[in-house]
């Protein structure tokens, strides 16, 4: 019994020696511990702001961006293309304010090339020799909407059209 109540007292004389008590800080450690949260917080806002500004640059300018390295690769496959490019551009319309069955295709080149016109939907094609621009008309090529390839020089462009209404 004597042990026990021994063992008792030394907790208790344990305990109330190591109790902690309120410690005094200086108020320069608190201040100071303040301003680096405060620090780090303004960090964190910082890095937030730059980026949702990154985010809305790349939205803005994303498919410009895209359209610059589609360029860069073409000519890293083929160098030979670079700045050497002939079919300039190209579009599709169906005649007859899209009531028409044929359809009129504008072609435009950088220098004199015979160019092939091809229709996804008949697969009719005409061939036609172009300086500058010129007009490729492919009759009968069906009701629904398709895609006008054009080739010359090894290149190639496509043009879309509607469907008859």
């Amino acid at each position: 019994m004597p042990r026990i109540l021994f063992s008792v007292l030394s907790l208790f004389v344990l305990f109330f020696i190591y109790w902690p008590r309120k410690r005094v800080v200086p108020q320069k450690l608190l201040a100071r511990s303040r301003e680096e949260g405060q620090g780090l917080v303004e960090y964190a806002l910082i890095l937030v702001l730059v980026a949702i500004i990154v985010i809305a640059v790349l939205l803005i300018l994303g498919p410009t961006i895209g359209n610059v390295f589609s360029d860069i690769k073409q000519v890293l496959v083929n160098p030979e293309s670079a700045g050497n490019e002939v079919l300039l551009s190209a579009s599709a319309t169906r005649t007859g304010m899209d009531t028409g069955n044929d359809v009129v295709v504008s072609i435009s080149v950088a220098s004199p090339t015979t160019v092939t016109v091809t229709d996804s939907q008949s697969g009719k094609s005409a061939s036609v020799s172009c300086g500058g621009s010129c007009s490729v008309t492919l009759l009968g090529v069906g009701l629904n909407a398709g895609t006008i390839t054009i080739s010359g020089s090894g290149e190639s462009l496509s043009a879309g059209y509607s469907a008859k209404k």
